[in-house]
C-alpha cells in the first residue's frame, strides 16, 4: 500500500512515491500534465497505489489563491479518472524548501513533491517536522 504524492505545475507536475510502510517517501519522475493524465492509471497499477497526496498551494496567511483553484480543478480531473482515495496538504515553501536540496534546481518538482508525501506521512503517523 503505496502513496503517490504530486507538486502541480503547469509546466511539470512532480511525483514521489511513500515505501510500502508508508513511513519514507523518494522521488519517483517529473512529467508535463498531458503525459501525467495519459499515465497516471498505469504509475497507480503498476507501483500499488492505493492514496494519493496533492500539494495545496497556499499563501503565507494561509488563504487560497488563483494557484489553489487550479490545483483544485486538477484534483477534479483526476478523481475522474481514477478511484483512488484523494487528499490535499498544505505545501507552503515546499519548492523553496527543494531548491535547497542538493540537486533541487534541477529536480524541483519532484523533490518537493517528495517534501509534500514525507510532510503527508509524518502528519498520519503523529510525527513532528
Amino acid at each position: 500500500m503505496k502513496i503517490l504524492g504530486i507538486d502541480y505545475g503547469e509546466k511539470r507536475v512532480g511525483l514521489a512515491i511513500s515505501d510500502e510502510s508508508q513511513t519514507l517517501a523518494r522521488e519517483l519522475d517529473i512529467l508535463p500534465p498531458k503525459e501525467f493524465f495519459s499515465k497516471i492509471r498505469q504509475i497507480i497499477e503498476e507501483n500499488q497505489i492505493t492514496q494519493i497526496v496533492i500539494g495545496l498551494p497556499l499563501n503565507m496567511s494561509g488563504e487560497e489563491t488563483k494557484k489553489t483553484l487550479e490545483v483544485k480543478t486538477f484534483k477534479e480531473k483526476l478523481e475522474k479518472l481514477t478511484d483512488v482515495k484523494i487528499n490535499t496538504i498544505d505545501e507552503r515553501l515546499s519548492s523553496v524548501m527543494a531548491q535547497n536540496l542538493p540537486g533541487g534546481k534541477k529536480n524541483v518538482d519532484s523533490l518537493a513533491a517528495q517534501i509534500i508525501l514525507q510532510n503527508y506521512l509524518d502528519k498520519q503517523k503523529g510525527r513532528r517536522n
